[in-house]
């Protein structure tokens, strides 16, 4: 039976906390995982991003039929919190192996293998909680107001899980890069102690949290269609345009600012995303007042032009300028992104409410699943246009004799084009996708007064006004 109570603060608070994974995993392997490879294991730039890319391919299978799982799964627990305390349990052995100095070993082609292997185990346990822990999030209550709420704390989180997880893993290897720490203590802080920081929430989130949405009382089937059907939604299409240019935007900044600090800017990763980072949780407050006043896509591309103009300026900044103007010119480009980063998982559960109206379904977990694949597959595509740039541009390797290269100035310039170009062309997209994106605040509230209106009468009893405003609407969402 599912629980219909008003969520307790502790339950809130526990939910929320489960997203420092989710934005916390992801920026930690963003920021670090590449040079990782590059840089401490010793692989060639082409084939670090190769093996990253490679599990991509299997993500294209498992996150959507993972959605399937858990929208047909019915156990005591629910269909969503089993998956995310398993997989929490799990992912202590997986990410620890994902981080193992293997640098020694003397072939390549066996780092390269046990890479692609580890990270494709990794990415597997990651679909199995964010993909319910997604669809929690537009189920775990059925009051707008509190829904909401708690997605915009648990962004807060995320964002904040962010922070930690670029900050403190780019000091731990600014510090090792210095040989102010040793690879095993390298290991310990990000292998094993991140690994235990991700998951006691995702635990706690098993045993602590409720479900709140009735059960369907059909099943979706597993079949190649299913998992495109969210996208024939024009509403749920348009989300994952505006979601995908702002997670790739934001996961090739990660990726780039460490090699942008170290060789170009001559300043400290740590200091840029940390302005970074800082700016965009400084306006969560304000961004919170704007979700209940204007709709929620201006709030996602009403900054980007400052975004884009600023971060061109970070992108020309000559090396020989004092590092205070680049460190400057990233705050603003923080400012004017803070809106695309927040607002996405904000407009999610109103575009599955537009699914539910067009399918009669509530099929969370599909929406879910795709929405995680495009989260896991734009880590891999920035870092692999990180990998196939530093590669064709002669980027030099460092070795223990010299742990910092001096970079040629192709490579240079290569880092300043894979990390600025990118980020602007996809802003740009990004800006014109959200200004003609469909579901606004009133169409939102429309959807929900049909779901209501269906749950107590059949289509065929509402009256023409109503029928007049429901085909319309199909017209405008479906």
């Amino acid at each position: 039976m599912m629980e219909t109570k008003q969520m307790k603060k502790s339950e809130k608070l526990f939910f929320a906390w489960g997203d420092v994974f989710g934005g916390g995993a992801q920026a930690l392997i963003g920021v670090l995982y590449l040079i990782f490879l590059t840089d401490i294991i010793g692989l060639n730039p082409a084939l670090a991003t190769l093996a990253m890319l490679l599990s991509k391919v299997w993500d294209a299978v498992s996150d959507p039929m993972m959605g399937i799982i858990s929208d047909n799964a019915r156990t005591p627990m629910g269909r969503r919190r089993p998956f995310i305390l398993g997989g929490g349990i799990v992912l202590v052995i997986v990410f620890a192996l994902m981080w193992m100095p293997i640098g020694g070993w003397e072939h390549e082609w066996l780092k390269f293998t046990y890479a692609i292997l580890t990270f494709m185990l990794y990415s597997t346990v990651a679909t199995v909680i964010s993909v319910p822990y997604s669809s929690l999030s537009a189920e775990i209550t059925t009051d707008i107001p509190e829904r909401n709420f708690v997605n915009v704390i648990r962004l807060v989180v995320s964002t904040a899980a962010t922070a930690v997880c670029t900050l403190i893993p780019s000091l731990v290897m600014e510090s090792y890069k210095a040989g102010s720490i040793t690879l095993s203590q390298f290991y310990s802080f990000i292998g094993i102690g991140f690994g235990l920081f991700f998951a006691l929430p995702l635990i706690l989130i098993g045993f602590f949290t409720k479900e709140r949405v009735p059960l369907p009382t059909t099943r979706s089937t597993f079949h190649p269609k299913s998992f495109v059907k969210p996208l024939q939604v024009k509403a749920f299409r348009g989300l994952v345009y505006m979601y995908l240019c702002q997670s790739i935007s934001m996961d090739i900044l990660a990726t780039g600012i460490m090699y942008y600090a170290l060789y170009v800017a001559k300043g400290s990763s740590t200091v840029f995303l940390g302005i970074f980072i800082g700016v965009q949780l400084l306006l969560f407050p304000l961004i919170n007042k704007l979700i209940q006043r204007t709709d929620k896509k201006k709030i996602y591309f009403f900054g980007l032009p400052l975004a884009i103009v600023a971060f061109i300026g970070v992108g020309v900044y000559p090396s020989d300028w004092p590092i205070i103007g680049a460190y400057i010119l990233t705050g603003l480009t923080a400012l004017g992104f803070a809106g695309a980063q927040l607002i996405s998982w904000i407009i999610f559960p109103d575009a599955v409410d537009v699914g539910e109206l067009k399918y009669r379904e509530r099929a969370t977990g599909s929406y879910s699943g795709i929405m995680t694949f495009i989260r896991k597959s734009a880590s891999a595509i920035a870092i692999q246009i990180f990998g196939i740039m530093l590669a064709v541009s002669g980027y030099i390797k460092p070795t223990e004799d010299i742990p910092n290269p001096e970079q040629p100035f192709s490579a240079i310039l290569g880092i300043r084009i894979a990390m600025v170009g990118s980020f602007v062309l996809l802003m740009i997209i990004g800006f014109f996708v959200a200004r003609k994106f469909v579901l606004t605040n009133r169409r939102s509230e429309e959807v929900r007064y049909f779901l209501n209106l269906r749950s107590t009468q059949d289509d065929e009893k509402w009256s023409e006004a109503d029928l007049e405003r429901f085909e319309q609407l199909k017209s405008e969402l479906f």
